[in-house]
This record gives C-alpha cells, sequence and structure tokens, in this order.
C-alpha cells in the first residue's frame, strides 16, 4: 500500500495553550496493533534523516485529521526514543490551529495517528514487523482517523467513555471559543456519540425478549445520557 495510517490513543505528553505548543506521540514502539503490524525502533530513522526537522527539505508535516490541506504545524522536534516517535509542534494561529488548542485544552483531542509508506518489513508467526517506513505526516486526530471512515473506533468506546465524551462537547459547544467551521466539526462529533448513545438506549416500550435483563448501574448510566441528550 502506497499510504497507510496508524493511530495511537492518549498520547498528549503536554500542551501550553499561551506558545501554542503541544508535545506527545505520533507512533508507539513494541505493541501489535489491530492490523497486525508492530512498528519497530529505527523504522523512522531514514526518513527522519530525510525529511525531518533537523534535514535540509523538512517535508514531514503536522496535520489536522489527515486533512492536506489542512497543515496545522511543522514540528519542531521529531525523533525516535525507547517509547515511540515523539514530537513537539507549535501550532500555528490559523483557525484551524486555534480551533485545535482549544480541542486538546478541553480534552476533545487527545489521540494522534501517522501517515505514511512501508518500506521495510517481514512476516512473523503472529505478526508482521515494520522495519522501515517513510512518514509524510503526523496528524491529531478524533478517533484514529481513517480515510475511509473519517471517526471510527466508536464501537469500541464503552459507555462510561462515550459519557465522558459527550461532557468534553457540551463544554466546549457551551465555551463559544470555537471558529464557526469548527463548532460545525464538533456538532458531527457530538451528533455522532449521541446517535451511538441512542443505540445503547433500552426501548421507551417494554418489548418481550430472551435477553438478560441490564444490570441497575447500567440503567443509571443510560438515564443519565438520556438527561444529557436534552441537551
Amino acid at each position: 500500500m502506497f499510504y497507510s495510517i496508524k493511530s495511537i490513543d492518549a498520547e498528549v505528553k503536554d500542551i501550553d495553550t499561551v506558545k501554542g505548543v503541544v508535545t506527545g506521540y505520533f507512533s508507539s514502539f513494541g505493541n501489535v496493533d489491530s492490523d497486525g503490524d508492530l512498528i519497530l525502533p529505527g523504522a523512522f530513522k531514514k526518513t527522519l534523516q530525510e525529511n525531518g526537522p533537523e534535514s535540509i527539505k523538512q517535508r514531514i508535516l503536522h496535520l489536522y485529521q489527515h486533512d492536506a490541506t489542512r497543515p496545522v504545524a511543522k514540528p519542531s522536534v521529531l525523533k525516535e526514543d525507547m517509547k515511540g516517535l515523539y514530537f513537539e509542534s507549535t501550532i500555528a494561529k490559523t483557525r484551524d490551529g486555534m480551533d485545535l488548542l482549544e480541542m486538546y485544552e478541553k480534552g476533545i483531542i487527545d489521540e494522534h495517528s501517522i501517515g505514511f509508506r512501508t518500506v521495510k518489513e517481514q512476516k512473523k508467526d503472529n505478526h508482521n514487523e515494520l522495519i522501515e517506513l517513510k512518514l509524510w505526516e503526523g496528524s491529531s486526530v478524533t478517533w484514529g482517523a481513517n480515510p475511509e471512515t473519517p471517526f471510527m473506533g466508536m464501537k469500541s468506546l464503552t459507555p462510561q467513555q462515550a459519557s465522558n465524551k459527550l461532557d468534553l462537547y457540551i463544554k466546549a459547544i457551551r465555551s463559544n471559543n470555537l471558529s464557526e467551521d469548527g463548532a460545525i466539526q464538533l456538532e458531527l462529533m457530538f451528533n455522532q456519540i449521541k446517535n451511538y448513545i441512542h443505540s445503547l438506549l433500552p426501548p421507551t416500550e417494554p418489548v418481550k425478549s430472551t435477553l438478560e435483563p441490564q444490570k441497575p448501574d447500567e440503567l443509571s448510566l443510560l438515564n443519565i445520557f438520556r438527561a444529557q441528550l436534552q441537551l
């Protein structure tokens, strides 16, 4: 495949909203992902030498949602450490950049993902080792963005995680600190969570079923969802 995407959850290390600096990890080493791939240390060494912040070309970008028309920074630091691919980016003071910082601060954006091409790999018994990658970009993403499904991973959310996400979206909507485009995107994300929660709710009319009844704590959580969805 010429261009692939891989995501990492909750890898924001620090955010300085005054200076607009975000630090964290675009990728991690040593874990087999849902595609059965494992990125080895050293996989980014050559691409960083050729196109990283310390190279002459400096072509690797920090994007928003893997959208090449929405760059938010060129990482000032991009390096491998024992954990993975570490980055430091000063987010541009553009509309997308300011929206992104607001979503970082509110905890709405807390995942990162890379766009890359596999140069060298080897098959193992139960996984595939990625030995060398050509890195195009690292992205700030909502749920591990994918070209075919812009927001994936919804079904992997637990009810509590969905509730927490919904709380964050409500707070951000009420803050009025987002641009019009940012607010529209946030509304789309809110509606995705809302639709997912609706799918979890039991029917309002009693329905005979052979399924086991829900536990009281699950019902209490769904009642909280109902109250949130009235907003």
